[in-house]
């Protein structure tokens, strides 16, 4: 079952959109304003703050993105899986751990995690707190990139 993820209405917007034939753009202000973002997932009744999900926001067709801020010492609400997307975890400052399959990786500003569909992860910031970037795409689904997709004009 799909559950659609929206902007609350008591969110955070953007400061800046636009969008043209082959761009989107946002303004998503400092990554110290992610905690002001809240998304909404009214089937699984699940309220998510300091969320934003950039799918919508931005036209993705290829994977998800989003950004995330946890308060120092918290614990993630969930641990979960995907059925076919892995996800890399880019740590832009704090520090924290994920756990995957019942291990503990020990996350800080720097730190970059690619996690499995399969895997069962949870996050937990430590006492600075976590601000991170998620990128969520099909595991198997790159056939090019970087040099090999790139036509120099």
């Amino acid at each position: 079952m799909a559950f659609e993820v929206l902007l609350s209405d008591k969110s955070k917007k953007p400061e800046h959109q636009a969008e043209a034939a082959n761009v989107s753009f946002a303004d998503l202000g400092s990554f110290d304003g992610i905690k002001d973002y809240i998304m909404e997932c009214p089937d699984a009744k699940l309220t998510m703050n300091s969320k934003l999900f950039l799918k919508d926001l931005l036209k993705l067709t290829g994977m998800e993105m989003s950004f995330g801020y946890m308060e120092p010492d918290t614990v993630g609400p969930f641990s979960h899986k995907h059925k076919l997307n892995e996800e890399v975890y880019l740590v832009l400052n704090g520090n924290g751990i994920m756990t995957v399959d019942g291990k503990d990786y020990p996350l800080k500003e720097g730190s970059v995690m690619r996690v499995d569909p399969k895997g069962v992860r949870k996050l937990s910031s430590g006492d600075k707190g976590l601000t991170y970037i998620c990128i969520q795409t099909k595991r198997n689904s790159l056939e090019s990139y970087t040099m090999t997709d790139a036509e120099m004009l």
